[in-house]
């Protein structure tokens, strides 16, 4: 399912992670890493750039401040994809690499659509600030692809259980099919969730994850909770002992608010796992 991963590395510790995951993936899969590290094209045109080129500009030639400044972004990405490709050497994982420049949200994108994932860190240059923002780049590329993006946590963990959250709806069910794959895969036991105070209602979603999962070869539960949905899925999470939580981005109940806004911020910045993010 999954031939090429797409993993976009900066200097920072959280893309390193994502690379960590990524080839854990690909060891699974067989697939080929796709690393990109992009040049910001803000921090070269925009404009800040554009304000401190006037206020140093009767010490340091413009032009020669700005060519010093691409020179240094160009080291750093090039630095960066050696990492990435001496991980990537190490692990026997085939390996791609490319330095583009422009807008990072986009260049990812575009990037994407010749990869079936991509893997990112939660924050990447910014993770230092992470109790103020969710990383910026991550939340675009999430709104703009329509391929899964897997998110990664501070620090890596081997995926050893994979909860689903599902919710019968399109997204829900792409995440559940996806979890479906990377649990058959790597041989790892599934636990799908959905979150209603209606017993009833409840149990008629699980019911439609039991039809789907019913002909797939993988040990799996259906758990039915209770409460408010960011909670109620964080608790599993964290008494599960889960790696991996995968859901839908953009679904038609509770779940979809996960993805983005106030409450997407909340589970980021609470969940100990990987998340997968399906659409």
């Amino acid at each position: 399912m999954f031939k090429t991963i797409l993993v976009p590395i900066d200097s920072s510790d959280t893309s390193l992670v994502a690379v960590d995951y990524a080839i854990d993936l690909s060891r699974a899969f067989n697939s080929e890493i796709v690393g990109i590290s992009i040049i910001d094209i803000k921090k070269l045109a925009g404009p800040f750039m554009r304000d401190l080129g006037t206020s140093i500009g009767g010490m340091v030639p413009y032009g020669d401040f700005q060519q010093n400044v691409r020179q240094f972004l160009e080291d750093t990405a090039k630095a960066a994809l050696d990492e990435l490709e001496g991980k990537c050497d190490s692990a026997g994982i085939s390996f791609t690499r490319t330095t583009k420049e422009g807008v990072i949200s986009r260049e990812i994108v575009e990037s994407a659509k010749r990869c079936d994932m991509i893997s990112m860190g939660m924050a990447g240059e910014h993770a230092f600030w992470r109790d103020a923002f969710l990383g910026s780049n991550l939340e675009s590329v999430v709104r703009q692809t329509h391929k899964p993006v897997l998110v990664t946590p501070e620090k890596y963990k081997k995926i050893s259980k994979i909860l689903v959250a599902y919710d019968a709806s399109q997204y829900s069910t792409k995440a559940l099919n996806t979890g479906v794959e990377i649990a058959q895969q790597m041989k790892l036991p599934l636990t799908v969730v959905t979150v209603s105070d209606d017993e009833k209602a409840g149990e008629d979603v699980l019911s439609q994850a039991d039809e789907n999962l019913k002909d797939c070869n993988i040990t799996y539960n259906t758990v039915l909770k209770g409460g408010e949905t960011v909670s109620a899925i964080l608790d599993l999470c964290k008494e599960g002992h889960y790696d991996l939580l995968s859901m839908g981005a953009y679904g038609h109940s509770k779940i979809r608010e996960l993805i983005l806004g106030n409450t997407t911020v909340q589970i980021m910045r609470k969940v100990n796992s990987a998340v997968l993010l399906c659409r």
